[in-house]
């Protein structure tokens, strides 16, 4: 995937948030698909170097000028093969070794993880190698991109697996439409809002992901669980008969009304409206308990902790 206007974005915002790239490695070498006049007001506009992309400037095809603009040290790479002349040599489908452990202050993923097919392993291996105090960036396909990778994302996995029992703090999820022009919509924690995060829509939706690392523990030694059905599982502890706070869903059966009666063609379209209608307010960007619309540039006052 590479770096385009919505990862650069997120990546000033982070920036300006205070969060301190360091040493960086990214998941492949990283393209940058964002024009160079547009990248040299980007990073002018918020403060950063930006020579690297002047008009007469050399094109940099990949992304390591970004990081290095953003105050990264030095900027690795990581893929299977070295065609791109990547700086290390793994099969995320296999786990890291000793020595790439806790190496880097910042990992960045800008779409490799859904093509892996043992995704645990390689989600796995990515979060150890970032130190403690240091972050994660993930950009990734959540929604109506079939066949791009192996998998499409949900953002409670993301949530679940990049938890404080993993030694993990999401600090910022922001869905997005896939292309330059689409808005951003900051994903509220399942677990917190207590209702499934569930979203249909007609084009491509993305995730762009920050997570700080809190603490260093063993990654995975319990499996994440979908929050709700956590909830319900504690429910007998809790006591019996008490019903969990978290509805199941949209409820598809409802009592037919007279109507189905005398005009059964006629109430099926009102059921279908119905339906339609409610899974409009449910199931996209409009649900405000589950998306809230954010500007593309000056991060929201509650990813507050990223400075590290």
């Amino acid at each position: 995937m590479g770096l385009d206007i919505n990862s650069v974005q997120f990546l000033i915002g982070a920036h300006k948030r205070g969060v301190k790239f360091g040493h960086v490695l990214t998941l492949g070498r990283q393209d940058l698909n964002v024009f160079p006049t547009k990248m040299f007001k980007l990073l002018g506009d918020a403060g950063l170097p930006s020579e690297l992309f002047a008009p007469d400037a050399e094109d940099t095809k990949f992304a390591e000028p970004v990081f290095k603009a953003l105050g990264a040290t030095e900027v690795y790479s990581m893929d299977v093969s070295d065609y791109e002349g990547a700086s290390f040599l793994h099969d995320l489908n296999r786990p890291i070794g000793l020595e790439l452990r806790e190496r880097f202050d910042t990992v960045y993923d800008g779409g490799t993880l859904e093509h892996v097919f043992h995704f645990p392993t390689a989600l796995k291996n990515t979060m150890e190698m970032v130190r403690a105090g240091g972050h994660l960036f993930i950009h990734t396909v959540a929604n109506n991109y079939c066949g791009h990778g192996f998998y499409q994302f949900s953002p409670e996995l993301f949530f679940r697996a990049l938890s404080a029992e993993n030694g993990f703090e999401v600090e910022r999820m922001v869905a997005h439409r896939m292309g330059p022009y689409g808005s951003w919509h900051e994903v509220n924690d399942p677990e917190k809002i207590r209702t499934r995060v569930e979203l249909i829509t007609f084009t491509p939706i993305q995730l762009l992901i920050q997570a700080r690392r809190t603490k260093v523990v063993p990654v995975f030694d319990r499996t994440p669980q979908q929050s709700d059905f956590v909830t319900r599982w504690d429910e007998p502890a809790a006591g019996a008969g008490k019903k969990s706070e978290t509805p199941p869903g949209p409820v598809y059966g409802a009592p037919r009304p007279k109507l189905a009666k005398s005009l059964p063609g006629l109430a099926r379209l009102f059921t279908v409206l119905r339906v339609g209608t409610g899974l409009l307010r449910s199931h996209s960007l409009w649900n405000r308990k589950s998306f809230g619309r954010v500007p593309r540039t000056d991060p929201p006052a509650r990813s507050a902790g990223a400075a590290s």
